[in-house]
């Protein structure tokens, strides 16, 4: 156990702030530090984007790391988008029910803050998500009486600017950059639940071939082949993870879209490498969400991609390192290939690096 964990579990909640002060101080240069030379680094490819659009992303990113938690609320607003809930800075998402100001149900997310400090933050999120009059906040001293409005009333706190407004793109995300080809062969490295294979033989209108789809997570893995049992013709299931060898690693959580592996945990999953397994197939797309490991599974994949040059889509939001990391890699296998930047939520979740040759 870390001592951050250790300390979170076994220390008061009263005192946790004070313990945090010493700890931020210490630590705050050197995190700025290390974030100037991330974006730095970032920054050496955007002669590589191929679009305004692209360096703009970029650029959001680079915001967001500098600690500008908006950076992808605003390019949301301005495309028009519908949030769906608030999503927490630090990975979590929640959805809640309460009131509107006349005290009526309806699906409207209501944030308690007993100190108060984050009321016109809150409203503002609020103003945002569902108008202006559409939404009630609540203080310590009326939390009672307004809780008897909604027998289900949810509180979530909030405290200073830890939420934001949520809202993803799962419809064209992977989908709107290429045209599906002849042929199609396709790696799917993190399938979740299956729906991202079953999507792109939609998106292939007939000329996909094959999927190679990856998933380790046991349950998911269940998951996966129950849904795609109907299409086992077109669809292999390898229930291991992609890395850049075959090893054996844990998981601390199973049946989730962010189960991760790491050397310490409760369950078993084997990882493969997609070069081992596709061997000479000229596999023509490669896409992969598998939260962190992008950088390890492309090693993975060093000769698929030098010798067929696929069209990637590659998560570039798990760690800030691969917002240069990963185009370093790739050119350094394939110089010839160029790069577009697509972004499909409005937290700092789901942005992709296509490239192509």
């Amino acid at each position: 156990m870390s001592i951050k964990k250790f300390v979170v579990e076994h220390c008061p909640e009263s005192i946790l702030p004070l313990i945090r002060m010493p700890y931020r101080a210490v630590t705050w240069p050197v995190r700025k530090i290390k974030t100037h030379m991330i974006c730095r680094k970032a920054l050496k490819y955007l002669p590589y984007y191929q679009d305004e659009l692209s360096r703009e992303i970029l650029y959001d990113r680079i915001r967001f790391l500098k600690g500008d938690i908006e950076a992808f609320i605003s390019r949301a607003e301005k495309e028009g988008w519908t949030f769906l809930g608030l999503y927490r800075v630090d990975g979590s998402l929640d959805y809640a029910y309460g009131a509107d100001s006349r005290g009526e149900y309806s699906d409207v997310v209501v944030l308690y803050d007993k100190e108060g400090r984050a009321l016109d933050y809150t409203k503002r999120l609020m103003a945002i998500m569902y108008g202006a009059d559409s939404f009630r906040c609540v203080k310590m001293d009326d939390f009672f009486s307004f809780s008897r409005i909604v027998k289900s009333l949810l509180i979530v706190p909030v405290i200073e600017d830890k939420y934001v407004p949520f809202s993803v793109r799962e419809d064209v995300q992977y989908f709107d950059v290429f045209s599906p080809i002849d042929d199609e062969i396709i790696v799917d490295a993190g399938a979740y639940d299956g729906g991202t294979a079953i999507q792109f033989l939609e998106w292939g209108q007939g000329k996909v071939r094959h999927i190679y789809s990856f998933e380790f997570d046991p349950e998911n893995a269940e998951r996966c082949e129950e849904k795609l049992r109907a299409y086992t013709d077109k669809v292999t299931l390898i229930k291991k993870g992609t890395w850049d060898r075959d090893e054996t690693m844990h998981v601390d959580t199973i049946g989730t879209a962010g189960s991760t592996v790491r050397n310490a945990g409760s369950t078993e999953v084997h990882l493969t490498s997609i070069d081992s397994v596709v061997k000479d197939e000229p596999v023509t797309f490669i896409k992969m969400d598998v939260e962190g490991a992008e950088l390890k599974s492309l090693m993975g994949a060093r000769e698929t991609i030098i010798k067929n040059r696929p069209r990637l889509a590659i998560c570039v939001y798990h760690k800030p390192e691969d917002l240069y990391e990963i185009p370093g890699y790739i050119l350094s296998l394939v110089p010839e290939y160029k790069f577009l930047l697509r972004h499909y939520s409005s937290s700092n979740a789901e942005t992709i690096l296509y490239a192509y040759c």
